[in-house]
């Protein structure tokens, strides 16, 4: 990087500054440049304000910036990328060493974007990141006469294919999460999440309601769910957000599912997913939703679009890993 710009971690004293940035060069009214809580929660880890800043060195103009979220205390953590911005700047490809900052300065194991913006795929490559996007599974509920939030036109109704009959059990607090269910089994998987990233992204979040549930085979828990209600034109539906342990409990949860659209009247139950095996997913009845379907299964509810969007990805990893609509921050609040 020339002289005149650095590129450093930011502290908890640049937080107005980014917001300021965010709300000049993003959006007058972006949620993030304007509820100073919801940034705090966001990226305020133990005192670390999880950002890094490009400014200039003597007018202290900032050019850009990079947030991240860790998804453990341990090092080397796993972390996902969230607001990324540049603005124009005589300094070739400074978003790529905005990223690259990241992942060397901190030492993380694993560094993924989710909603990763398709038009810089070239620049993550130049760092070693490959591009993807998450598949985009459902399950509509065949109690359902008409459709208020997806638009329906070819109603596919799932067929189980196993005798497998597993339960899902709410895990109503964290406590009864930790006693449950063992997420240290599991650092082995990209990315690991740990039990306090888990308490603080999904029981204590600044707005939503999370549902946390576990898998239960028959003999033990070992796997989670997680997901929320999702609300427009009067009607609900259930949006799966993260995913822990074991994918192979997934398949034995086809009558769970139904049970549970029948239980809360929901439309239907979504999934953005990455790395997961379809099989599983299929046996659970999901079905996945092509780039041309010709059902719309909505992703926006703030405000609400029925439209299908696709959620583009990256990460530093190569090989086996897993991604989520939860990961980074496009299960962010847009509206408080």
């Amino acid at each position: 990087m020339q002289d005149d710009v650095i590129i450093r971690q930011a502290n908890m004293n640049d937080t107005d500054r980014v917001m300021l940035f965010l709300k000049k060069h993003w959006g007058e009214n972006h949620i993030m440049a304007n509820h100073k809580a919801l940034m705090c929660y966001e990226h305020a880890w133990n005192g670390e304000f999880t950002f890094v800043i490009a400014e200039d060195s003597k007018t202290k103009a900032i050019y850009g910036v990079c947030g991240y979220i860790p998804y453990s205390a341990e090092n080397p953590r796993d972390m996902g990328v969230g607001i990324w911005k540049v603005i124009p700047n005589p300094h070739f490809l400074l978003g790529m060493e905005l990223l690259k900052y990241v992942q060397e300065q901190t030492g993380c194991r694993m560094l993924a974007d989710c909603g990763a913006n398709p038009k810089t795929k070239r620049h993550r490559k130049l760092i070693g990141h490959m591009n993807g996007r998450l598949n985009h599974y459902y399950r509509l509920n065949p109690e359902v006469k008409t459709f208020s939030i997806a638009v329906v036109k070819e109603r596919n109704i799932a067929v189980k294919r196993t005798d497998r009959t597993y339960k899902l059990v709410e895990l109503k607090c964290m406590e009864q999460f930790r006693e449950q269910f063992d997420v240290s089994q599991y650092k082995e998987l990209f990315p690991y999440k740990d039990n306090d990233y888990i308490e603080h992204r999904y029981y204590r979040h600044i707005k939503y309601c999370y549902r946390v549930m576990g898998i239960d085979n028959g003999n033990h828990i070992d796997a989670a769910v997680i997901g929320r209600d999702a609300c427009a034109n009067g009607k609900k539906a259930f949006r799966i957000v993260d995913f822990l342990g074991n994918e192979a409990s997934l398949a034995g949860t086809f009558d769970a599912w139904q049970s549970f659209m029948a239980a809360h009247d929901y439309e239907y139950v979504d999934f953005y997913e990455y790395g997961l095996n379809p099989d599983h997913l299929t046996d659970a009845g999901f079905i996945l939703r092509k780039e041309d379907d010709a059902n719309i299964i909505p992703n926006y509810f703030e405000p609400f679009e029925q439209r299908n969007i696709e959620i583009h990805i990256s990460s530093n990893i190569h090989g086996t890993f897993r991604m989520f609509k939860g990961d980074g921050d496009q299960d962010r609040p847009n509206i408080i």
